[in-house]
């Protein structure tokens, strides 16, 4: 089972990847593009948090079992957990703030439209 969520991982962030590379080589071409990427990136970032909390959850099941202890570091287990949480908080709250700018943006991306005049942006603009 944890193979699978690894796996599931992985692939996020190599599909995320992808994305990044085929953005920085092909770049956008219509709007709506841009619209449905954007789309995507905000339900990601909205299931960011809810992955992060699920491993809080997970991390703090093994500590209750007894099944956690540091590793050859020598640094006390509580330190550890205790940075851990700390950090996934901090985490989680700017995968909220994330998600809150991602939503806007798709919103307002969706109010742009593909021009298809090439000379109605010059009589707009009065140039």
């Amino acid at each position: 089972m944890s193979e699978n969520i690894e796996q599931h991982a992985e692939g996020a962030a190599r599909s995320f990847v992808e994305l990044v590379r085929a953005l920085q080589e092909r770049g956008i071409e219509y709007p709506l593009e841009a619209y449905h990427i954007h789309s995507y990136l905000t339900r990601c970032a909205g299931e960011m948090r809810t992955a992060i909390e699920l491993i809080e959850t997970s991390v703090q099941q093994l500590q209750d079992k007894g099944l956690l202890r540091s590793d050859s570091r020598g640094e006390p287990l509580d330190e550890v957990l205790d940075r851990f949480t700390e950090s996934s908080d901090a985490a989680k709250d700017l995968a909220g703030a994330l998600h809150g700018r991602l939503s806007t943006a798709h919103s307002a991306i969706g109010y742009v439209a593909y021009k298809d005049e090439p000379g109605e942006q010059e009589s707009v603009t009065g140039s």
